[in-house]
């Protein structure tokens, strides 16, 4: 029993690496989506800039390409991100679920000591009685024996 489940807990264990790996991999996403909306953040400022100046027009059509990049990437990069949440998540329900079957087999062992401890001490009541019914019967043949 106790293999089973130091066995168990190692699998508890490889669950929670597995949902912080996927953890992680969430805030990665999160974060390369930071710096990619402040990239635009940037870059729409720097245009604003622009707005009242006269701008040569490969300035401009570069700054659309640019722009049109990031939107892309940005793109990209929340699918990656909702694919992560989805795989964290489901890290996160199989730890759940070993924690719940590493309950079930403490609850078993736990169970299964209790009986055992059970069986013991009636074990124990029962010699014990057998050996108080052998000392009254010696009493009792001492006691004729002198009469």
């Amino acid at each position: 029993m106790e293999r089973l489940l130091e066995h168990r807990q190692s699998l508890v264990e490889e669950a929670q690496r597995q949902l912080a790996e996927q953890q992680r991999w969430v805030a990665a996403c999160e974060a390369v989506l930071a710096q990619l909306a402040a990239s635009q953040r940037a870059l729409a400022a720097g245009l604003a800039q622009l707005a009242n100046r006269a701008v040569d027009a490969e300035v401009l059509a570069g700054a659309e390409r640019y722009e049109s990049w990031l939107e892309r990437r940005r793109a990209e990069e929340e699918a990656r991100l909702e694919q992560a949440k989805r795989q964290a998540e489901l890290a996160r329900a199989r730890l759940i679920a070993q924690r719940r079957e590493t309950k079930k087999l403490e609850l078993v062992r736990a169970r299964w000591l209790s009986e055992a401890q059970r069986l013991e001490r009636a074990a124990e009541a029962a010699l014990l009685d057998e050996l108080a019914t052998v000392r009254a019967a010696r009493r009792l043949l001492t006691d004729e024996r002198t009469r």
